[in-house]
């Protein structure tokens, strides 16, 4: 179980970034059906799990909420008091649409002001694995662009090393002219453009594709077919009363 220390350090609030069959997580999780959309909905008694189109969950209810990933952000907030929590799916698609703003709006109409905000990305695949084509930079570019005016975009020409120790092999280049891309950076990102202040957001350092083969990712399982298909599940709870 992978935990997030600003997180970890809420009173009423648990969590973790799991495997789908790890005991500690909580029974009954609910979870969306994830397609890659920028929809947040709030959780209500009676939804069923898999079953309501959406890609971010924000609850005020001690039911356990969660998102699955292989690869893409796993997004977890609360506010300082416990009292409301979210799980947020962040593909490029999604993060692109605007999910992160909607999230954070979501806790603003409930009364909870921005620098309340505590926020985990948890593991996800890094630059240093994630290839991605020179059309995919120019279009990003061209719509996102405004996000990163002024500083570094979020990707690099040359490969860069893995944060941590590598325990799989990063895969080499199979495009030309490609570019390694930063989705926890963009999401970052996004995150401080939503009013989410750095110091309130911590990031994993854990890349899914070669940080170790525990964790589920979509890309290496492409490159390396044999191996079984598995998920994240990233889930949040409010405890107190």
């Amino acid at each position: 179980m992978h935990k997030a220390n600003i997180l970890d350090a809420l009173p009423g609030v648990d969590h973790g970034f799991c495997s789908i069959d790890d005991p500690l997580r909580p029974d009954e999780v609910f979870i969306c059906k994830q397609v890659h959309s920028a929809s947040v909905i709030e959780w209500q008694a009676g939804q069923v799990a898999n079953t309501v189109e959406a890609d971010g969950v924000f609850s005020q209810a001690r039911h356990p909420i969660a998102v699955i990933t292989a690869d893409c952000l796993p997004i977890l907030i609360a506010a300082q008091n416990g009292a409301h929590v979210a799980a947020i799916h962040g593909g490029w698609k999604g993060l692109q649409r605007g999910i992160i703003k909607n999230a954070v709006q979501r806790f603003v109409d409930d009364g909870v002001a921005v620098d309340q905000l505590r926020v985990a990305i948890g593991p996800s695949i890094k630059p240093c694995c994630y290839e991605v084509s020179e059309t995919f930079i120019a279009e990003f570019q061209a719509d996102q662009g405004h996000v990163w005016q002024g500083s570094q975009a979020p990707w690099q020409v040359e490969q860069p090393t893995p944060l941590l120790p590598a325990q799989i092999a990063p895969p080499h280049a199979r495009q030309a002219r490609s570019a390694w891309f930063d989705l926890s950076g963009y999401g970052l990102m996004l995150l401080q453009a939503a009013g989410v202040k750095r110091e309130h957001i911590e990031v994993s350092e854990v890349c899914t594709y070669c940080t170790s083969p525990a964790f589920a990712s979509y890309r290496r399982r492409t490159h390396h077919p044999e191996e079984p298909r598995t998920l994240i599940y990233s889930w949040i709870a409010r405890t107190n009363k």
